[in-house]
């Protein structure tokens, strides 16, 4: 894909990841597309280092939506405490039904890098094996939660029944590792894959875009510009 293609599909895509898309039709409504852009300033991370981890955890995210047909709830981003920290937990869940309505979870670390080496292969090993490889209690809890009341209230409500009566088990947990980056660390990625000893399903995803820094930053000056 062309980069500027790519730089207004994902910059058309940002808006709904920061603010409910309620407010910013309330906004545009009242005050008007300007209004919208300043709104968004106030909610979207300011410096390159922290648009580009959200940028990484966002097309995540995406991907698991889109391509593998999991739910991955409301963005965790509309809801954090301040533009420029990334809320704790995990980075990526997601969660779908089965052919028999049983619950499958997938456990996702995202990693943006303009040169991923070694070194953000294993931050993102790292992450997945909290808690022994499996979704954190609390980050799965409000995931659910986030689902209750929406189109998808019956998978957030067998989430938390799983939870609180079976618990979540390695077999129905997948690991995905993911990175957006402007190099190519297949060679890393590879040798992580193969030491992995662990029961659990992995997949890995590199999303190779070489103007990795550039696009980043006019992603998101787009998005800004051109409001909702």
């Amino acid at each position: 894909m062309d980069d500027e293609v790519g730089i207004g599909a994902v910059a058309a895509h940002l808006p709904s990841r920061y603010a409910e898309t309620e407010s910013l039709a309330r906004i545009a409504k009242r005050f008007g597309k300007a209004k919208v852009s300043e709104f968004l300033r106030n909610k979207l991370p300011q410096t390159q280092r922290a648009r580009s981890g959200d940028l990484g955890e966002i097309l995540a995210t995406t991907y698991l939506e889109e391509d593998c047909g999991y739910i991955v709830g409301p963005s965790r981003l509309v809801h954090r405490d301040h533009q420029e920290w990334a809320m704790r937990g995990d980075d990526v869940l997601g969660a779908k039904f089965d052919s028999a309505s049983n619950v499958l979870l997938i456990k996702g670390e995202a990693k943006s890098r303009a040169n991923a080496m070694a070194s953000a292969v294993g931050d993102a090993r790292e992450g997945l094996q909290r808690e022994g490889g499996l979704p954190s209690p609390h980050s799965l809890t409000q995931f659910a939660e986030r689902l209750l009341n929406t189109a998808d209230d019956d998978l957030g409500e067998a989430i938390l029944t799983l939870q609180l009566t079976r618990g979540v088990r390695p077999g129905i947990v997948t690991h995905l590792m993911f990175l957006f980056a402007g190099n190519d660390p297949s060679i890393h990625v590879k040798a992580d894959l193969t030491t992995y000893g662990g029961v659990i399903a992995q997949q890995a995803v590199i999303l190779q875009v070489q103007a990795h820094q550039d696009f980043v930053r006019t992603t998101f000056e787009k998005a800004i510009a051109d409001g909702a």
